[in-house]
Parts: structure tokens; sequence; C-alpha cells
């Protein structure tokens, strides 16, 4: 099973997510749309996580951008295999620009950004992502125009299958390309999957 995480003010219907579930039909891939303020997405996604495993101990985590980072937390917690894509792993200095009003343009949700959902932010923070590392596979393009993908292929160069594409952007272009990376680590045998390192 797959878990796939969007990234700031998009959802689960967001292309990424439906490419996953239309790809990988034999494996299910599950898209869930959760809330704006961090605490509470990591509440909603942390259940979803524990009744997943339920069902399959073999749960790999994927995020983009903002679900990225929630998936770098979420993966190092409950020990699970993750695929991080074009990760904002250090995403306060984005957000911080997104400080008031916003509209989440899938939903079309109202609602304000503050101070306390970036602090909230912050306590999700993997200082040290490769110390107990689960099976990682990195997916950057290096034409991304929001973050620098040196900084995400620095912090994972000694605990992640990097894969890195000419061109593409923050949305990242190269998702047909990666599939069968997705697939492999998918398939990796990882013994410790389901089990709460904290």
């Amino acid at each position: 099973m797959i878990i796939y995480l969007h990234g700031f003010n998009s959802s689960g219907a967001s292309a990424k997510g439906q490419f996953l579930r239309e790809q990988l039909d034999d494996i299910p891939v599950l898209t869930p749309t959760y809330h704006y303020e961090p605490a509470r997405a990591i509440v909603m996604l942390q259940h979803l996580i524990e009744e997943s495993l339920r069902l399959d101990t073999n749960l790999l985590l994927a995020g983009a951008s903002l679900g990225g980072y929630y998936a770098q937390y979420l993966g190092q917690r409950y020990a699970l295999k993750r695929v991080l894509i074009n990760p904002a792993l250090m995403p306060l200095a984005t957000l911080e620009t997104c400080l008031g009003e916003n509209v989440n343009y899938y939903t079309g949700e109202r609602y304000t950004l503050t101070a306390r959902h970036l602090d909230a932010l912050r306590a999700l923070d993997v200082p040290h992502p490769c110390i107990a590392s689960p099976p990682t596979l990195l997916l950057l393009d290096k034409g991304d125009e929001l973050l620098d993908y040196r900084l995400a292929a620095k912090r994972y160069d000694n605990c992640a299958d990097i894969r890195l594409f000419d061109g593409g952007d923050h949305a990242f272009q190269h998702l047909p390309d990666a599939l069968q990376a997705i697939r492999g680590v998918h398939a990796r045998p990882w013994p410790d999957s389901g089990t709460d390192s904290e």
C-alpha cells in the first residue's frame, strides 16, 4: 500500500496523487486530503497510517513538497519506507511568505496561516534523517524554482537512493520516469515496517 501526501494548498485530488493511483493500479494508493493546520494534519495521518498497517504492513509513504516534509517525519516515526518528491525539508522559510489569508484552490477552503502553524511545523523537523533511516527514494527536479534541490540531496547523501532529473520544476515533471524506482522501493523488504520508533 502507498499513502501519497500532497503539498501545501493542494489536496488528495492533485495530479501526482491521481497519476500514482492510475499507473500503480496493482498497488492500493491512498490520496488523503488533510487539514492545513500541521498539528491536525499529523493526527489525522497518524490515524490513517495505523489503520493502514492493520491491513498491509508493506506500507510506503510518498510525499511531495510539504507532503515530503510530513513523509520524512512520519516515515521516521513509524519506520516506514518513503518516497520524497521535491520535498520542502525546510518549509518555514518558504511558508513565512504565505502567512495570512490563503485559499486552497483544489478545495476552495479559505483560511489564515499563522505563526503558530509554523511553530507546529518546526516541531516535526527530523534533524538527522540518516540515523536509523528507513529505505528512502529521493526524487528531485534540478529545475525546481522554489527549492534548491542540492539541499535535499546533501541532507540525504548517505542514506537515500537519490534520482536527479534535469529541468522540470517544483511540481516535478518526471514522475513517469520515476515509476519503476517507486515500485522498487515499495517492493524492497523492510522488516521493521510498522514499528513506532518513538
